[in-house]
């Protein structure tokens, strides 16, 4: 699998997960701060999805296919799977501890990993442009999250990325 064909894929997979959190924040219509929270984290996505769209853009302006990096498919296609599980739960869900259980689900997933994994195999502009991305939405006035959620972070590498 060529880093095209990641970026693609991810850009794709950060769009779904986005779509998650809209849903939970139109389930939560009557609580604004839940709702907010959900938003945030769709924009959040929406943005890496963004990102990404932007680098394959630059490959292929380039005619560059990039690296070819195999043990990525069996990661997407796992990925992809939990995923799909994830949405078809995402229709009934009923409380907020199963909305608050989805996105820890969703958190959990190993696409910021993959997506810090691709940021560092692509061009030095691209990954200067990636982490002022990252700082600005850090930097943002976030809604005040509940306790049992904590705010998504780019901590949780098993170990050295893939080179």
């Amino acid at each position: 699998m060529y880093v095209t064909e990641i970026l693609q894929r991810c850009a794709a997979l950060e769009g779904r997960i986005a779509k998650v959190y809209r849903q939970l924040a139109e389930q939560a219509h009557a609580d604004a701060n839940a709702a907010r929270l959900w938003r945030e984290l769709a924009l959040e996505q929406e943005t890496h999805a963004d990102i990404l769209q932007r680098e394959l853009r630059t490959f292929q302006e380039a005619d560059d296919s990039g690296s070819f990096l195999p043990e990525y498919a069996a990661r997407l296609e796992q990925l992809e799977r939990t995923l799909h599980g994830i949405e078809e739960r995402t229709a009934t869900i009923h409380t907020l501890d199963d909305a608050f259980a989805t996105a820890v689900a969703l958190e959990q997933t190993e696409l910021e990993d993959i997506y810090d994994d691709v940021v560092l195999q692509s061009q030095p502009a691209f990954k200067l442009i990636s982490e002022r991305i990252e700082a600005a939405l850090n930097a943002s006035p976030s809604v005040s999250r509940p306790a049992r959620l904590a705010p998504p972070t780019r901590s949780r590498r098993k170990g050295p990325a893939p080179s």
